[in-house]
């Protein structure tokens, strides 16, 4: 590829084709974009012409990306990423905060705790932007290590030297069943009381899965799932149609579904899940980052002192 055809690749190309490669479906990103699928499909293929090499390919009715399609996205991130420092840099130096900031959260901090800890950071920064990609724990911490993201709240605790990790709170997990379920009426119940029940999962390697497990374990038996699903909300949702019961964080408790009933789980060796934030080492001096972090800090010392006083006030 000549400079010519160089010059002709814009950000918004770069832009488009890292937001197709994070599902690999012309439809999704369309919607993500709020553009039409025929403007998603027509920017890939314009972007294979300049740079004269085939970036995608037809597997049957799914579009799936060739490597040089994943070498781009890497290179394109960066080149992305480096625009926004670029900008970022200058504006602090103006004495301007940064204004962009990236956040990946877990699913049930989503629900309360990330976006009041952004709400009060726009109380002392006003005019900032944020980015907020949710998923499963391990995910979240992927992307900060991708550089997908510039800040991570997670149950993962990540030990890359080049990563600042803060632990904020510890939560319970609970027992989710129906709630029209004989146990939704209790206010705490021994997981060995659903040992025979089907349980609704996450997918390996997600956190929410893990200490489900472990929780089982320590009640004396290994879960039978039913069901596994990538997003916390969909196995609440299988738990309220009754298909079975599941073990969620206590976040959750930040949302009310109408059709799921939450019960403490009564197990006296069961110290909880840390939550974390954690960001790169290099924009823990920024100014933001040192803010949101402060304020993270401190809403997480409140949270887990309510926590603490309503279990000792219930004699957990």
């Amino acid at each position: 590829m000549d400079e010519s055809a160089a010059s002709e690749i814009t950000f918004a190309d770069l832009e488009l084709f890292v937001s197709f490669a994070e599902c690999e479906h012309f439809g999704r990103t369309a919607a993500d974009l709020g553009v039409s699928v025929a403007t998603v499909q027509r920017g890939v293929r314009a972007l294979e012409r300049k740079l004269g090499i085939a970036l995608v390919e037809q597997a049957g009715r799914q579009v799936r990306m060739l490597n040089a399609g994943r070498v781009l996205v890497r290179e394109a991130q960066a080149v992305l990423r480096a625009r926004l420092d670029a900008v970022d840099t200058t504006r602090a130096e103006a004495g301007r905060p940064q204004r962009l900031l990236r956040i990946a959260h877990t699913y049930s901090l989503g629900l309360g705790f990330v976006p009041d800890v952004l709400a009060e950071l726009l109380q002392e920064q006003a005019g900032l932007r944020f980015h907020c990609r949710q998923s499963s724990a391990n995910e979240v911490v992927a992307t900060l290590l991708r550089g997908e993201s510039d800040v991570a709240f997670t149950s993962v605790s990540p030990t890359e030297a080049d990563l600042v990790v803060e632990p904020l709170f510890t939560e319970n997990v609970l027992l989710a069943v129906p709630v029209d379920d004989p146990l939704a009426e209790r206010d705490e119940v021994s997981l060995r009381e659903v040992a025979d029940r089907p349980f609704i999962s996450m997918e390996l390697g997600a956190s929410s899965r893990t200490h489900m497990v472990n929780a089982c374990a320590r009640a004396g038996f290994v879960p039978r799932f039913a069901i596994e699903v990538s997003d916390l909300f969909v196995v609440e949702a299988m738990v309220g149609a009754g298909i079975g019961v599941s073990v969620v964080p206590e976040g959750m408790n930040d949302h009310r579904h109408p059709r799921v009933a939450r019960i403490r789980i009564h197990d006296p060796d069961w110290a909880g899940r840390t939550i974390f934030l954690a960001y790169q080492r290099v924009i823990g001096q920024h100014p933001t980052v040192q803010a949101l972090a402060r304020i993270a800090r401190t809403r997480g010392r409140d949270r887990g002192s309510a926590r603490g006083s309503a279990g000792r006030a219930s004699g957990c």
